[in-house]
C-alpha cells in the first residue's frame, strides 16, 4: 500500500491521541480502506510530519495515535504565483500542478483580458490540500483574494512577468531572484494588453523574463516558469 498522508488542522505531537470524522474519515476508510494497524502520516504545516497508527475505528470516527514525528524532506518554496484566472478544468490543472511544483502562494489577477473573474476559492483550496498531500510536502500554499492588475503591480515585491519579447538573459535571472519577496506573474489567454505590458515593462520592481518564441496556454507558461525559477534557486 502505498504511503497515506494527510493534512491535518490541528496540534499535533507524540503520543496524542486524535479523532477523525467528516471527510478525513471517509477518505481512510472507504477509500483506502485503513484498519486497526494502519499506519497514516500526517502534517499540520507547523509541527512537521508524524507517523500515527489506527488504534480505534468506530462507524463515524476513528482514532490515530500518534506514535513519532517522522523524517521528511524540507522544501523551501520561494516564489508566490500570480496568474489571470484560465477557466474551469484548466484553472485546477494550473493550481494543482504549480502546488505540486512547489509556491509560498497563489494570488488571482483580473486583468484587461482575464476571462474567468469569479472563483472559487474553497475549490482551490481544497486542490491545494490534497496536492500537496500526495506530493510530500508539508507547507500549504495560501491562495489570496482576487486583486486588480493595478493593485497588484503597484506594491513593493519584486515581480517577475512573461513576456514574449523579453530580452532578459538566464543568467541575469539568476542574479535578480535572490529577493524572497518575489513573484512569478503569468498574463491570460491573450496575454496582457498593450497597455498593461507598457506598465509593466516601466514599473523598476517589475522584470520581464521569456519562454521562447513559442505562445503557450497560460497554465503552461505558470508551470514552464515554476520550473525555471526554482531551478535558478538550485
Amino acid at each position: 500500500m502505498p504511503k497515506i498522508r494527510l493534512f491535518f488542522d490541528k496540534t499535533l505531537e507524540e503520543k496524542k491521541e486524535l479523532e477523525i470524522i467528516g471527510e478525513e474519515f471517509h477518505y481512510l476508510c472507504n477509500v483506502m480502506r485503513c484498519n486497526l494497524g494502519s499506519v497514516i502520516s500526517l502534517f499540520n504545516g507547523k509541527d512537521g510530519e508524524f507517523t500515527c497508527e489506527l488504534i480505534s475505528k468506530e462507524k463515524k470516527k476513528i482514532i490515530l495515535k500518534v506514535l513519532k514525528r517522522a523524517e521528511y524532506l524540507k522544501i523551501n518554496n520561494h516564489f508566490e504565483l500570480a496568474f489571470c484566472p484560465p477557466k474551469s478544468q484548466r484553472l485546477d490543472f494550473l493550481i494543482q500542478k504549480c502546488t505540486e511544483l512547489g509556491v509560498k502562494s497563489f494570488s488571482p489577477v483580473i486583468s484587461d483580458h482575464t476571462l474567468n473573474r469569479k472563483i472559487n476559492l474553497d475549490r482551490i483550496k481544497k486542490i491545494i490540500k490534497e496536492a500537496v498531500e500526495q506530493s510530500n510536502q508539508i507547507y500549504i500554499p495560501e491562495i489570496n483574494e482576487p486583486t486588480s492588475f493595478d493593485k497588484y503591480t503597484s506594491n513593493n515585491k519584486k515581480i517577475f512577468f512573461a513576456d514574449i519579447q523579453s530580452e532578459t538573459k538566464f543568467s541575469d535571472l539568476k542574479s535578480r531572484s535572490d529577493s524572497l519577496n518575489s513573484s512569478i506573474f503569468i498574463g491570460p489567454e491573450g496575454d496582457f494588453s498593450s497597455k498593461e505590458i507598457n506598465i509593466l515593462r516601466e514599473r523598476k520592481n517589475c522584470i520581464s523574463f521569456s519562454l521562447g518564441p513559442r505562445i503557450l496556454r497560460s497554465e503552461t507558461a505558470a508551470i514552464a516558469s515554476l520550473v525555471l525559477f526554482n531551478n535558478l534557486k538550485n
